[in-house]
């Protein structure tokens, strides 16, 4: 299982620093592309986290105060 967890995280580092060097060479070139995709991305992926967080909290039953 190690194994396994340590290949996965050698995929994901190159996939990281693949994806920082395309990101850069797209800089370079003053893409602007480059810089709207990132942005773009990481502005929905926050969009989602707070609609998961909303969801849970919806979702999670309310218990009433235990009586003392």
């Amino acid at each position: 299982m190690a194994e396994r967890s340590h290949f996965y995280g050698m995929i994901i580092c190159a996939i990281s620093v693949l994806t920082a060097m395309t990101f850069l060479a797209g800089v370079m070139r003053r893409s602007y592309v480059a810089l709207a995709l990132p942005v773009t991305g990481g502005f929905l992926g926050a969009l989602y986290v707070a609609f998961w967080i909303g969801r849970a909290l919806i979702a999670t039953p309310i218990e009433p105060p235990a009586d003392d």
